[in-house]
């Protein structure tokens, strides 16, 4: 099936004072009455509200620095991030603003079906974006390249469950970019099309993917007119959806913006 991707609008985030400067994941909140976001410079979460302003009282610090993407568990009280020089994941009690669980892919059973994938070693080529399948519970990663592989974690964090490398053979492809450069840096899960949005900083586009059916089902470049203009995003580091209001949500860390569209069939 293929979707409209309308651009609606962009909000500026950064707020300096708060060490809100390079934006590089983003998940809505419980209720979506705001967004959750990282940046990758500051030992921070931060809460945002609607208009992408940053909510002091609700941001909390963390004794962890370089995260790369963020979500929200089902029950709304558990935030993931993950950690691309260590691929790590990372779980952050809401209430309390504590770490309660953190765990390395090494660690996890089943490691070895994809080390090979992180065995070169190549500087941030690791895990960039995060999401939560609602429906199973299971956690979703993205490493950004060299292959870009998506992979299915266990809600607990013991064991890695499936696997896909992302590639042109299952419909990640650009019109300006050889399939081997196109990079991953943000997913979300899509609970009403039960698919994941993938965003690419470098291809400017984002993704649906579709992970039962190994294949890309729709593809959409992030670009916007402005002054009669064609804009693109530049390096797209987040992604959220709310398919109930049809909207799809990105963040730029270069920019420290969020731009807001409208999707639909």
């Amino acid at each position: 099936m293929s979707y409209n991707l309308t651009y609606l609008s962009r909000l500026d985030i950064e707020d300096e004072r708060e060490g809100l400067s390079e934006p590089s994941g983003l998940a809505l909140a419980q209720g979506h009455d705001g967004f959750w976001t990282v940046s990758d410079d500051t030992e921070k979460v931060f809460k945002l509200d609607r208009e992408g302003r940053v909510e002091r009282s609700e941001s909390f610090e963390i004794p962890v620095k370089g995260l790369e993407g963020i979500a929200l568990d089902a029950t709304g009280q558990v935030l993931l991030a993950v950690k691309e020089e260590t691929n790590e994941i990372v779980k952050l009690d809401i209430a309390g603003r504590t770490i309660v669980n953190r765990r390395r892919l090494a660690h996890m059973a089943g490691y070895d079906s994809v080390a090979g994938y992180f065995a070169d070693g190549r500087e941030n080529k690791g895990l960039e974006g995060i999401t939560v399948n609602v429906h199973s519970g299971a956690i979703c990663v993205v490493k950004e390249g060299h292959p870009g592989v998506l992979l299915e974690v266990s809600a607990n964090l013991q064991g890695i469950q499936d696997h896909r490398v992302l590639s042109a053979a299952n419909g990640f492809r650009d019109s300006t970019l050889a399939a081997e450069e196109i990079d991953f840096s943000g997913l979300a899960y899509d609970a009403v099309r039960h698919g994941l949005w993938i965003v690419s900083d470098k291809a400017r586009r984002v993704f649906l993917y579709d992970w039962a059916r190994d294949r890309v089902v729709h593809s959409a470049p992030l670009g916007y007119g402005k002054d009669g203009r064609y804009e693109e995003v530049e390096k797209a580091e987040g992604i959220a959806v709310d398919p109930a209001a049809n909207r799809l949500y990105v963040v730029s860390d270069k920019e420290a913006r969020l731009y807001v569209f409208d999707v639909r069939a």
